[in-house]
């Protein structure tokens, strides 16, 4: 086979990132990939070389065809951190930039660079991997299990309103991207640390979220540049949301049908919660407002004086795959005490595959591989899905990807997983 799996560097990261946007539709500029390595990967280029140690430097991939001397599949892993039930965090592959020339499909390239990508955060020691998939269920071959659940709203502004007033001790201010860099990533970096299924993010992070260039901030027909608010109390930070508005829908025309879109929306409580999204409904000429990646669990349903016009189309969010069992499983806070053992088996694997025996008091949990006939049996999936507590054990037993003959053993695997902090992951990557 002429194809190899290579690491990126500088001298191929932009036949690389062409490669990565092609698959989706785009042609990338040169810029472009100059701040995808400057802030998202936050690697100084000019050392970024071929045959560097660095972990951290290492985790894009290519597919190189040696005959057609190109790349034609690409690849790699964000490094995060995930907060889990209970608050602890685990490191976290973030699987990206996947894609295969279609030129070269049916190869096993993709399957090859998984496997690669999985192995190395093995080797750097990651708990798990997870991804966001473009296409449902592609994933799960792989051993991934549905993680987190995702809402994508529309609210017609028009026939509701909020229920809540604005509490007075909160004040609302527009700040400019400076400031926004400051205050914002210190409020969702106190929100992640208590919500399970946020990841951490870096400065470089929010660098490369509220890009904008000369074009598009001040875009006259398509979608506005960013506006950043942020909610204090006591001159303390406490929330924040940034949105554009889509100036095409027909806003400052006279029919009032303006739609505005919230890029994001994080709050540290129920009051700042409920004061920006009184914000958000008071900005004028605004008939539709859209937001994307919203919990499940999200209040605002309950807040509006008439909720069926929030529109809420539910469909997979994170996707979890378990790299390493003992530290995936020791790594978050359990709802009760108890003790069973779990045999996981199937979709290739192997190095994870066996029976484990689990007992928790709920705050320390000590796993191990065991020789014990299993409790309960399942796919690493199935085992990923529960973990955060979106999906639940019953769920997976009525789909019959659990078997368990002891109903007892299933109810208090099912008692012990669950949480009362529903998993929200609202970082796409």
């Amino acid at each position: 086979m002429t194809i190899k799996i290579v690491s990126v560097n500088k001298n191929n990261v932009f036949e690389w990132r062409n490669a990565v946007r092609r698959v989706f539709g785009d042609i990338s500029k040169e810029s472009d990939v100059e701040r995808l390595v400057k802030d998202r990967l936050m690697i100084q280029i000019n050392d970024w070389t071929e045959n560097n140690n660095n972990q951290d430097m290492n985790r894009l991939i290519a597919a190189y065809d040696y005959k057609s001397k190109s790349i034609v599949g690409t690849g790699g892993a964000d490094k995060y951190k995930i907060t889990t039930p209970g608050g602890n965090s685990l490191s976290m592959a973030g699987i990206a930039y996947m894609g295969t020339a279609p030129t070269h499909k049916r190869k096993g390239i993709f399957r090859m660079m998984m496997n690669e990508l999985h192995l190395q955060a093995k080797n750097r020691g990651d708990s798990l991997a997870g991804l966001w998939a473009s296409q449902s269920l592609l994933y799960s071959r792989f051993g991934y299990g549905l993680g987190t659940l995702r809402e994508d709203w529309t609210i017609n502004t028009k026939n509701t309103k909020l229920l809540k007033n604005t509490d007075k001790n909160i004040d609302l201010e527009f700040v400019n991207k400076d400031k926004a860099l400051s205050e914002i990533p210190k409020i969702y970096d106190a929100a992640r640390k208590k919500q399970n299924g946020f990841t951490d993010r870096t400065q470089g992070y929010f660098n490369y979220l509220f890009y904008e260039d000369a074009e598009t901030r001040h875009n006259k027909s398509g979608m506005s540049g960013l506006f950043f608010v942020v909610a204090y109390r006591e001159k303390k930070p406490i929330g924040y949301v940034f949105y554009n508005i889509n100036k095409e829908s027909g806003i400052a025309h006279e029919d009032d049908k303006g739609e505005l879109v919230v890029q994001e929306l994080v709050s540290l409580d129920s009051e700042s919660n409920i004061a920006l999204w009184n914000f958000i409904f008071g900005v004028e000429l605004v008939e539709k407002i859209s937001i994307n990646r919203r919990g499940s669990n999200d209040p605002l349903y309950f807040l509006l004086e008439n909720p069926r016009m929030l529109n809420r189309n539910t469909i997979d969010g994170l996707w979890v795959r378990i790299i390493d069992p003992k530290k995936f499983l020791e790594g978050r806070i359990y709802n009760s005490e108890g003790n069973f053992c779990i045999e996981l088996t199937g979709q290739n694997q192997n190095d994870i595959e066996g029976v484990y025996s689990f007992e928790t008091d709920g705050k320390n949990t000590k796993v191990q591989e065991s020789n014990s006939k299993p409790d309960i049996t399942m796919r690493p999936s199935d085992l990923s899905s529960c973990y955060f507590g979106g999906i639940t054990a019953m769920e997976l037993y009525k789909s019959n990807n659990i078997i368990c003959e002891n109903q007892k053993k299933l109810e208090e695997f099912s008692r012990i997983f669950s949480v009362t902090n529903t998993p929200w992951c609202n970082t796409d990557f």
